[in-house]
């Protein structure tokens, strides 16, 4: 049996860190809750809800959820794993950052300031739009919301792709 693709991925970065990484899922709950695999998403020293802490904490069971990788039950991976072998796909992180510290680092993102004053939701932890989000983005903003991950890939219909290396 091959390695899947993303364990591949973060062997191979592993080896080439100076830092310890980890593997952490970035995944739209509504979506995840959809794989016909879905195993409940529970807070725990493994799963993350962005939106708790936030104003939006009445919808964090459907919004963003970070989830250690590792950490995860195996019905859980097996779960990430179903949803980015299918077209809604998921974010992967690759990261030196402890997991409540990148929690945190994501949740300072969720909300943007438009040009007209008004706040709005970014939705970056969908991985269908990321790249496209990263695209609009000049090279400092890239930076600057980057940061906390060496790498930002997306997995959709199986197909792994990195959105941002460290910079």
């Amino acid at each position: 049996m091959q390695p899947l693709k993303i364990e591949s991925y973060l062997a191979e970065r592993q080896a080439h860190a100076s830092l310890p990484v980890r593997l952490y899922a970035l995944v739209d709950a509504l979506l995840y809750a959809g794989t016909p695999s879905a195993s409940t998403l529970e807070r725990s020293s493994a799963a993350i809800a962005l939106f708790d802490g936030t104003p939006d904490a009445s919808l964090a069971d459907a919004g963003p959820w970070l989830i250690d990788f590792e950490q995860a039950s195996s019905a859980t991976r097996r779960t990430l794993l179903d949803l980015a072998a299918g077209a809604s796909g998921l974010s992967w992180l690759i990261s030196a950052y402890p997991f409540m510290s990148l929690a945190q680092e994501l949740r300072e993102r969720l909300d943007v300031r438009m040009p007209n004053g008004n706040t709005a939701l970014l939705r970056f932890y969908d991985a269908r739009i990321v790249g496209d989000i990263a695209d609009l983005l000049s090279f400092s903003q890239r930076a600057e919301f980057f940061v906390s991950t060496f790498d930002w890939l997306v997995q959709i219909n199986d197909e792994l792709t990195r959105v941002q290396p460290h910079a």
